[in-house]
């Protein structure tokens, strides 16, 4: 085992018995984003050695004596018959050249397939990126790294509280009677969220950095894959070509049923119910608890359509209700405040969009009651044998996490949500 093997399992189970920590706070967390951050770079050192170790194999491998040589071609007359090229002599030559010095122009025929594989044709080392936003669930909620299956206890009830008559003025002694708090287990799933990608050894070794920028956009696509069933999953059970899915945020706060329904109109009417009922806002923010309207993580979240449908709000003079400040002149060029009745708005693509009755227009709570909790970091492997006959590797990545959403007990709730008619 190399030595950055064995420091990574090390550094693996003192992550785990840090965070694992009654004390944890700042420091320890500032410690743990060392230790993660050191063990994201022992992962890149050993896929480094692991890719050289293979690719050592297989060049010293093609300097020995094989019998597949000539008798293992097909041949009529002089003739390799179609579709035998690979077990010519001048085939297993080409290929040893191009392992040996990296030049790999004269395989490029092995990759004129469908696969989407990327083959830098003109060896131009320029790549156009797409822009992607961050994950808002995550930006926002709490995030716990955990090494096992385990539990999570959940408050479901809290004691009563009473007035208590000290002085006997007449009349009976108010009693404070006994009551408990009550709680219910969690148990932390593991679903799991994966990308696989096409890559071919040229383009992997010199078309872009190593195989880091696919990394990079496989990470990416774990992630917004991750934040999809965070957000939205069903908490189905897994059927035929089906995974089972997470309880997702959104289902778990609309199923806890503390919403606001939009009234304008006497059918359903998705978005046109909220036209002129601004009031539905308010109403909504405010069936949150009051313990729960303060702190960092107090915000609303809602899809890009939500947002441009209360925007369009207006008064009875034509104004629009949502401006940008008090002081500033209203218009489209003044640009747009990210708050909503002086709460911070966050705008996530998987909010739902339906808008049928009952359906979630917006959700607004205090997001610190949501808890991720992830089981290590994005890993990646590269497969580069399955693909070997046409220098075709392929990259996977992968990560596994749980979510747990805090709904609150009787007469306290962090989350609210304005529900469609």
């Amino acid at each position: 085992m190399s030595q950055h093997l064995i420091e990574r399992k090390q550094l693996l189970k003192d992550m785990q018995e840090l965070n694992s920590r009654a004390d944890f706070g700042t420091l320890q967390q500032e410690q743990y984003d060392r230790m993660d951050a050191r063990y994201v770079e022992l992962d890149a050192l050993i896929q480094g050695e692991s890719r050289a170790a293979a690719l050592a194999s297989r060049v010293e491998s093609l300097g020995k004596p094989t019998l597949r040589a000539q008798a293992a071609a097909t041949t009529v007359g002089n003739r390799v018959a179609d579709g035998d090229v690979a077990s010519t002599p001048e085939y297993r030559a080409a290929f040893g050249r191009a392992l040996k010095s990296g030049n790999f122009h004269e395989l490029r025929t092995l990759t004129t397939g469908t696969s989407n594989a990327p083959l830098p044709i003109d060896m131009q080392r320029r790549i156009w990126q797409l822009l992607q936003n961050d994950m808002p669930l995550r930006s926002i909620a709490r995030a716990t790294t955990i090494g096992s299956d385990q539990q999570v206890t959940v408050e479901t009830a809290i004691p009563t509280g009473y007035l208590v008559n000290e002085i006997d003025s007449g009349g009976s002694i108010n009693v404070v009677t006994e009551s408990d708090p009550t709680f219910t287990r969690k148990t932390i799933g593991d679903y799991a969220y994966a990308a696989r990608t096409p890559i071919t050894y040229q383009a992997y070794n010199d078309y872009i950095q190593g195989g880091t920028y696919l990394a990079d956009k496989l990470a990416m696509a774990v992630g917004l894959a991750e934040e999809r069933y965070l957000m939205t999953g069903d908490a189905s059970a897994a059927a035929s070509g089906n995974p089972a899915q997470p309880s997702g945020v959104i289902t778990t706060i609309k199923a806890a049923a503390n919403k606001y329904t939009m009234t304008v109109g006497t059918t359903p009417s998705g978005w046109a119910g909220i036209v002129g009922a601004s009031e539905a806002i308010i109403e909504t923010a405010h069936l949150v608890s009051p313990q729960y309207r303060r702190g960092a993580s107090f915000r609303w979240m809602m899809s890009d359509t939500a947002a441009k449908n209360i925007r369009m709000l207006k008064d009875t003079a034509g104004r629009y209700l949502w401006q940008v400040s008090d002081n500033v002149t209203e218009g489209i060029t003044n640009g747009l405040s990210g708050n909503l009745y002086g709460i911070p708005v966050i705008v996530s693509q998987f909010m739902p969009t339906t808008t049928a009755a009952g359906d979630v227009a917006a959700v607004v709570g205090d997001f610190s009651n949501v808890e991720i909790y992830d089981r290590g970091p994005i890993e990646s492997k590269l497969d580069d044998m399955t693909g070997l006959q046409t220098l075709t590797w392929k990259l996977q990545a992968w990560k596994r996490s749980d979510v747990v959403t805090y709904t609150g007990v009787s007469g306290l709730r962090p989350f609210s949500f304005l529900a469609f008619k």
